[in-house]
């Protein structure tokens, strides 16, 4: 655990903090504008009382480095640009619900383009990513056929053999013969146009060039233009919209209930990929996780489907640096595009939550007594060991039923202890509800064992039931007792359809947590300081978590949340 001695030496000026485990590793990088205020506050008792994810990264942390900069923009910068790198654990807040390609131009005398699965480690120039695989290597093919720029990894020191691709006349083959490097860079410069979104422009190169082979009689090579010109419109959809057509625009839209996010990446009339992902936060989150730390091209304009939450300056200024003009909302009255952006959302909502196709999958992968019709997730949720509170989920057929949703006050537990907490609803609930074919616990071995010791206390065994959980780490898929785990691909549907049963115990027990809290917190002391209302009493018990936090604040503490100097004094007073 990091030592709050730490502190002495760190300056007050802008910067990047970056706390690191045992293994020197990054576990956390933020920004501040002055560093020592910010690092501080991760040591407030507050704070780490309201905040657990906060209170986790001193624990787990062993050492603390930081970069000191000019100012804020450098420091926002570097911030994206270290944890792009180094993707500490608790930084991650967008995740992809399968792994998105790229397409690279390597940085070289004669550029090969390639398909690439990561941006990290490639001197290259990324464009992407793109909805699948199969659509990258589309792309690669009209590639080759229009403007021949190499796919091969061949050393260019030596001459060789030329491929197949030379004699069908795909590429320049720089490593058979000598290719001049002004026209290679000119091809070079196009394919770079068309990965920008000027489709139109080979889209009537081909067509030129499939009329002129058809006038020659040279049907044979017209109809390959012919097929690669419905490649290349199954690839690209056109958007019959007249405000897209001359400008590149992303469309980002955001389910209201799941915490789903539809990517519509459109340039220059045309839709070139559609990307799914899942954001622990919200919209403006997304923005600064997507464009700045993955460093993905930044279009002229974005329309987002919510901006409840003011972005911050900084976020808008480097954006503005990487080309965009505007930001705005996306309105109904844009309705072709409100309902593209909204007809794709609503899909990917039910892809993820219509489980049914992967359930047999399911059986054989992890080993199931029988095909999980019923499912069952628990998840537990505390604010340091107050308001316990456990949540329980169904599914059954692959989706989601609602009505069976329950929510368990666990009063009982004072202290942070998720096992006995565990131990705690199984009992609860089955010793009056009949078995799931499959119970989901959100957490690890030892949360799964003490699952299987509650069962057996009620006289159940693992014949009777199967269980698994899912450690957060790395997405691991564990079992009971000796079983290894399991690692599946990040866009495995099996893996996809756990994490989205985790991720929704997750915001039910979230929910009904701060519920709760709210709850109790309607009648308080704070009802009798003159001037504390019950907006103020709200935001100081979302702040504070508690009204010991409260008292134990300084004025000073206080004031930086209600911003009034006046009720903050009375409020210390009255707690004095």
């Amino acid at each position: 655990m990091l030592d709050k001695k730490v502190l002495k030496d760190i300056p007050n000026e802008p910067g990047v903090y970056i706390f690191k485990d045992k293994n020197s590793k990054p576990i956390y990088i933020g920004k501040a504008k002055k560093l020592k205020n910010r690092v501080s506050s991760y040591f407030s008792k507050s704070n780490q009382e309201k905040n657990e994810k906060v209170k986790k990264i001193v624990e787990e942390s062993e050492f603390l480095d930081y970069i000191v900069v000019r100012n804020e923009d450098e420091s926002l910068i570097l911030e994206s640009n270290l944890i792009f790198n180094h993707k500490p654990k608790y930084n991650i807040l967008l995740k992809d619900t399968r792994v998105y390609p790229y397409i690279a131009i390597t940085k070289e005398e004669y550029p090969q383009i390639k398909l690439v699965r990561t941006k990290k480690g490639e001197k290259a120039d990324f464009y992407g990513p793109y909805s699948n695989v199969g659509m990258v290597r589309g792309i690669i093919e009209i590639i080759q056929w229009v403007y021949k720029v190499r796919t091969c990894e061949r050393n260019l020191d030596r001459k060789s053999k030329p491929c197949f691709l030379y004699h069908l006349g795909k590429c320049y083959a720089p490593c058979y013969v000598d290719v001049d490097k002004k026209e290679y860079r000119k091809s070079v410069n196009k394919v770079k146009r068309f990965l920008k979104g000027n489709i139109k422009s080979i889209r009537k190169y081909i067509e030129e060039n499939m009329h002129q082979y058809a006038k020659i009689l040279n049907f044979e090579k017209a109809a390959q233009l012919r097929d690669l010109l419905f490649k290349l419109d199954r690839l690209f959809i056109p958007i019959g919209v007249e405000m897209v057509q001359n400008k590149n625009i992303d469309i980002i839209a955001k389910d209201e209930e799941y915490p789903i996010v539809v990517l519509l990446i459109i340039r220059q009339g045309y839709m070139i990929s559609k990307l799914t992902f899942t954001i622990d936060g919200d919209i403006n989150e997304f923005i600064h996780q997507y464009y700045l730390i993955r460093n993905n091209i930044v279009p002229e304009e974005i329309w987002v489907s919510d901006l409840n939450n003011e972005i911050e300056n900084e976020i808008i200024y480097h954006l503005k640096q990487k080309g965009l003009k505007d930001l705005k909302k996306l309105k109904t009255e844009n309705e072709e595009l409100y309902t593209i952006a909204y007809r794709n959302l609503k899909e990917e909502v039910k892809k993820q939550t219509d489980l049914g196709n992967t359930l047999k999958q399911a059986k054989e992968i992890l080993s199931l007594k029988k095909i999980p019709r019923i499912i069952e997730g628990i998840d537990i949720s505390h604010l340091q060991g107050m308001y316990t509170v456990a949540s329980l989920i169904t599914f059954e057929n692959g989706k989601p039923k609602k009505e069976n949703y329950r929510k368990y006050r666990l009063d009982e537990f004072k202290e942070p202890n998720d096992f006995e907490s565990i131990k705690a609803v199984i009992k609860k609930r089955y010793t009056k509800h009949p078995l799931p074919d499959l119970l989901f616990i959100d957490g690890g071995k030892g949360q799964v064992n003490s699952a299987v010791n509650a069962l057996g206390e009620i006289g159940y065994t693992l014949n009777d039931i199967d269980i698994v959980g899912i450690a957060k780490e790395d997405e691991r898929i564990v079992f009971p007792g000796e079983i290894d785990d399991l690692h599946l691909p990040l866009d495995h549907p099996v893996l996809r359809m756990l994490i989205f049963i985790r991720d929704e115990t997750h915001r039910f027990a979230i929910t009904f947590n701060r519920k709760l809290r709210a709850k109790r917190f309607e009648k308080s002391k704070l009802d009798d300081i003159p001037g504390v209302g019950a907006k103020r009493k709200k935001i100081l018990i979302e702040h504070f978590g508690s009204l010991k936090n409260i008292k134990d604040a300084t004025w000073e503490e206080i004031n930086k949340v209600i911003k009034n100097e006046k009720i903050s004094k009375k409020i210390k007073e009255f707690f004095d």
